[in-house]
Parts: C-alpha cells; sequence; structure tokens
C-alpha cells in the first residue's frame, strides 16, 4: 500500500511496484509550502473528480493513478473501503492527491501529521 512521507520539504507517495506498474506513474513528490488542506477522507469514492486518463478503475475495489476533470489532475490511490488522506496541492501537476491508508491506520493522524509538518490546520473530515 502507497506511504505517505515527509522528506525535508516533500511530501512524498511512495508507491508500491505493483501501484507504479497499474497506476501508470512513480513516486509523486510535492512541495510542502504547496500544500493548501489536508483532511482524512472516510468516504473517498464518493468525493473522486473527473474520470481516468491513466491507470486503472475498478470502481469499489481500487483506483490507481491519474484523473482528470474541469480544473486539473488529481492522482488516486484507492484500495477497497479503506479510509483516505485527502491533499490539495496549490502547484504543480496535480491539484489533489487521495491516498487510502491502511485500515488501522488512522486517516486523522496521518492527516495531522502532513498538515504539521505543512504548517497547516488540518481539515475536518471529507465525508
Amino acid at each position: 500500500m502507497a506511504d505517505l512521507i515527509i522528506d525535508d520539504w516533500d511530501l512524498v507517495v511512495r508507491l508500491t511496484l505493483g501501484e507504479k506498474i497499474w497506476g501508470l506513474h512513480g513516486d509523486i513528490r510535492v512541495r510542502l509550502p504547496n500544500v493548501v488542506s489536508v483532511a482524512p477522507d472516510l468516504e473517498p469514492w464518493t468525493d473522486l473528480r473527473g474520470w481516468r486518463m491513466a491507470g486503472i478503475s475498478f470502481v469499489g475495489h481500487a483506483v490507481l493513478g491519474t484523473r482528470r476533470h474541469g480544473t486539473g489532475y488529481d492522482f488516486c490511490v484507492l484500495h477497497g473501503h479503506q479510509p483516505a488522506v485527502r491533499v490539495d496541492v496549490s502547484s504543480g501537476r496535480f491539484s489533489r492527491l487521495v491516498v487510502s491508508v491502511p485500515a488501522g491506520g488512522a486517516a486523522a493522524a496521518v492527516a495531522a501529521r502532513i498538515a504539521a509538518a505543512a504548517g497547516i490546520t488540518p481539515s475536518g473530515p471529507a465525508s
């Protein structure tokens, strides 16, 4: 499962080999000053934007890859019905990252850790 890691001044979405292959993308780096909001997303499937551009999408099972919508691109790594963390970004290739966390991974704790590193206040749950 993908990991959200703080590496110096970057937020890194570290993908597993399978996620890289099926999502048609490598690890993603976002500068922490570009993070504008972070929130746990308890129902990430309802908040997906746009349509699949690259990667796979099996609704309800997995979404891995790039999605395009009216204002840009999102990158999603969703597995089953696990909670996720939603990260909105001000500049760069993607305007939003939505990444599942392990079932016991406490999405709120992961969101709080990222928000603290970015120097912002975490938002409430997205759904």
